[in-house]
């Protein structure tokens, strides 16, 4: 869990940071981040079937299988962000056809090329640290995250302001502080002692290879649905008003720091339960999900209240106190709270399901929801009658960013309901009459 808060805490700097140079950087870095968000987490969730598969080899005493399911994650992780990168560099011409002012398109041009060839050394750390995770592990994981903050923090003060004589690039040098302390954690994570071996000399097998896309690709389809819609929101805040996108990036940082709590719970009670399963222990996998569920709303819940209490403080951090941005986000910050304790017990439930390999249906009910509900009804509540999109009327309330909020807390009530019924079919949740349940695959 803090290892995964470390993540969302370098989103939390960068934008923090990005605050202090204005209103046009702070909208210019939710552009470009978000977007550069999608393909990423796509990534961060087709990789994450490395410790999925390494935990249900565990508990079934098959310890053997650790150095090609690491070596297959990490071939895995360099071609999807490669591959990720390039078309993210080669599409930069496309940011101008998304809406925003050109002034806050052209501050994001430089910062979004950076951020994606940062996803190479990220998706690579973390294919490494869901295999360091899933061999117990996490704090060598945790260490080299911390230090990856602190990098981040530095090099931002050095080369966004330029301090040391260093020139002040302004959002592109946020870029390059993410890009070297991705590298900086990358390297000093894989030699680190305790890693295994690799042997790079097999090559590669296609059966491994299947075995990790069997539930990583579903899985990163899921994330890709999920992180998508929060990515492409901030480009209907961009159509609103530059104040409208800069206030949502201000609410959505903050929000996605808690996120990062539950994530990283569900990636350990995932990697327990896999363990679990692979000893085909159903009473075990009940008492884990069950448990893991719970402390996953809980967190959250407490999370969103203390968000609510310290929005004084917030605006503050982000330097946007007493503004109109200041505002917005406040606002914004009580539907982020309100919709907190769902958002927990769905991102849980979600690798719970993967770790029994049942991320299919997840990965479907998530689509379903945030794309062909929460997209639509977000145009109608935040754009006013008469408001049309490729010729199509779409706008009907005119509720600005407020209406795009309600609309994503909406959504992630549903996502949890549906969640919870499919870990309670899946055999995660013990029912109260008692029932045997089987496992998904068993």
């Amino acid at each position: 869990m803090l290892g995964m808060l470390g993540y969302g805490l370098m989103f939390y700097v960068d934008v923090a940071m990005a605050g202090h140079l204005g209103e046009t950087a702070l909208a210019a870095s939710a552009l470009a981040s978000n977007l550069n968000y999608i393909p990423y987490v796509f990534g961060i969730g087709v990789v994450g079937a490395v410790a999925v598969y390494q935990s249900q080899d565990n508990g079934a005493g098959v310890e053997e299988s650790a150095p090609a399911i690491l070596r297959h994650g990490m071939a895995l992780a360099l071609a999807i962000s490669v591959v990720a990168a390039a078309l993210s560099h080669a599409l930069v011409g496309c940011l101008p056809l998304l809406g925003s002012s050109p002034a806050v398109t052209a501050e994001a041009r430089e910062f979004f090329i950076l951020m994606s060839w940062a996803m190479v050394p990220g998706l690579l750390f973390h294919a490494l640290r869901g295999h360091r995770d899933s061999q117990h592990q996490p704090w060598i994981s945790l260490a080299w995250l911390s230090a990856g903050i602190l990098a981040n923090i530095f090099f931002n003060w050095l080369w966004m302001f330029g301090h040391w004589g260093f020139p002040a690039m302004g959002l592109a040098g946020a870029g390059w502080a993410t890009l070297v302390a991705r590298g900086v954690m990358l390297i000093g994570l894989w030699c680190t002692p305790g890693r295994g071996e690799v042997r790079w000399a097999e090559g590669l097998q296609l059966a491994v290879l299947r075995r990790l896309l069997k539930t990583g690709w579903p899985a990163g389809l899921h994330s890709l649905s999920e992180v998508g819609i929060f990515a492409i929101v901030p480009i209907l805040a961009g159509w609103l008003s530059s104040t409208a996108q800069a206030a949502h990036q201000v609410a959505i940082s903050t929000a996605s720091a808690a996120f990062m709590l539950p994530l990283g719970l569900g990636i350990a009670a995932g990697i327990r339960v896999g363990e679990a399963y692979g000893a085909k222990d159903p009473r075990r996998v009940q008492a884990i999900g069950h448990g893991a569920l719970i402390l996953g709303g809980l967190i959250m819940s407490v999370y969103g209240l203390i968000m609510v209490l310290s929005r004084p403080w917030l605006m503050q951090t982000y330097g946007v106190a007493g503004t109109d941005i200041a505002t917005v986000a406040s606002t914004l910050l009580i539907f982020a709270a309100l919709w907190a304790p769902f958002d927990g017990l769905q991102v849980v439930a979600a690798y719970l399901l993967r770790s029994v390999n049942c991320a299919a249906w997840a990965s479907w009910s998530v689509f379903l929801v945030y794309w062909l509900f929460c997209l639509p009804l977000s145009l109608a509540l935040a754009f006013p009658a008469g408001f049309t999109l490729f010729g199509l009327p779409v706008g009907r309330f005119g509720l600005g960013p407020t209406g795009i909020w309600i609309s994503l807390a909406t959504g992630l009530m549903l996502v949890a309901r549906r969640a919870a019924r499919a870990g309670r079919k899946a055999g995660l949740i013990e029912r109260s009459d008692g029932a045997r349940l089987r496992l998904c695959g068993a």
